[in-house]
C-alpha cells in the first residue's frame, strides 16, 4: 500500500479541547516511534555539546559567538530546539490540522502545545546543565540568571521558527521511500534537503531577537564577550523575558492566521504524502 493509501485509511482525529489536553496528547505523541523529537533534541546536544568542548579555541568561533562558561546552557537551549521539530510542525500532524483548519483558535492551541512540549523536554536539561557550572564555579548570581534565560527565550524562537513549517511544510516520508521516488528529485531530495538544513540557521537566529538586548549592553559597554557580566546579563533578562513572552503569543497567532490565510495551498499539500 502506498503512502496516500495510508494516509487515507486512518481515522478522524480528535482536537483537544483545552490548552492542558492538547499539551498531554503531545506528549503521548513524542513517545510513539520513530521518537523524532527525542532523536533530533538528544542528536542536537550532542552536536553542541562535541563543538564547545572539543573543537580547538581557534576554531571554535565559527560556531559560537560567545564562549563563557556560562553561556554553554544558552548555546545548548538554542541548539536542541533548531531543528525540524521547531519549523516543520504541520506536516507530522496533518490530521489534525486539516480538522483544524479554520479554526484559529484550535490552530493556536495545536501550535502552543507542541511548543510547550519542547520547552518541557528542553528547559530541565539546560537549567540542571547551568545548575552544575554553578555549583563548580560558585557564581550563584550567573547561575539563576542564566536559568531565566534558558526558561524563557526559546519559547520566543520556537513561535517565530514555526511559520517555516505553515510555509513550507514537508512530510516525514521514510528514507528508503524518497530513494525509491528519487526521480522526483526536486520535491523529494531538493527542497527536503533545504529544509531540513535551514532550522539550523534561521532558529539561531531567531533566539537572537531574545539575547539581542545583552549582546547590544556588551557591545555598548564595549565587554569581553568571553566572559559573563552579570550587570549587563541582569539588565538584558529584564527586558528579554517579557519580549519573549510577547513574541511567543504574536508568533502562535500569527502562525494560526497564516495558516488560515494559506488553507488552500496547505490543504492540497498535507493530504497528499505523495508530494514530498
Amino acid at each position: 500500500m502506498d503512502l496516500a493509501g495510508k494516509f487515507s485509511m486512518k481515522e478522524n482525529p480528535v482536537l483537544p479541547g483545552n490548552l492542558r489536553t492538547a499539551v498531554f496528547e503531545e506528549v503521548r505523541r513524542t513517545f510513539v516511534y520513530p521518537y523524532s523529537t527525542f532523536l533530533c533534541l538528544a542528536g542536537n546536544a550532542i552536536l553542541v555539546t562535541l563543538l564547545w568542548f572539543f573543537v580547538p579555541t581557534g576554531y571554535r568561533s565559527l560556531f559560537f559567538n560567545v564562549q563563557g562558561i556560562f553561556f554553554f546552557p544558552i548555546v545548548l537551549a538554542s541548539w536542541m530546539v533548531a531543528d525540524v521539530p521547531a519549523t516543520n510542525e504541520w506536516a507530522p500532524d496533518s490530521l489534525r490540522v486539516l480538522a483544524a483548519m479554520g479554526d484559529e483558535a484550535m490552530l493556536t492551541r495545536l501550535l502552543r502545545a507542541k511548543h510547550l512540549v519542547l520547552w518541557i523536554f528542553v528547559t530541565p536539561i539546560v537549567i540542571t546543565v547551568a545548575a552544575i557550572i554553578g555549583g563548580v564555579t560558585g557564581d550563584r548570581l550567573s547561575m539563576i540568571l542564566c536559568i531565566g534565560w534558558v526558561a524563557s527565550v526559546p519559547l520566543s524562537s520556537l513561535g517565530l521558527a514555526s511559520l517555516v513549517g505553515i510555509i513550507w511544510p514537508y512530510h516525514p516520508i521514510p528514507l528508503k521511500t524518497r530513494l525509491k521516488k528519487r526521480r522526483q528529485w526536486k520535491h523529494m531530495w531538493l527542497r527536503w534537503s533545504v529544509l531540513v538544513v535551514i532550522p539550523y540557521v534561521i532558529v539561531p537566529l531567531f533566539a537572537a531577537i531574545g539575547f539581542g538586548p545583552t549582546l547590544i549592553l556588551f557591545k555598548v559597554a564595549k565587554l569581553d564577550h568571553t566572559t559573563v557580566h552579570r550587570g549587563a546579563l541582569m539588565i538584558g533578562l529584564v527586558i528579554t523575558v517579557p519580549l519573549a513572552a510577547f513574541v511567543w503569543t504574536w508568533g502562535t497567532r500569527y502562525g494560526a492566521r497564516l495558516t488560515t490565510k494559506r488553507a488552500a495551498q496547505l490543504r492540497l499539500y498535507l493530504s497528499d504524502p505523495l508530494k514530498g
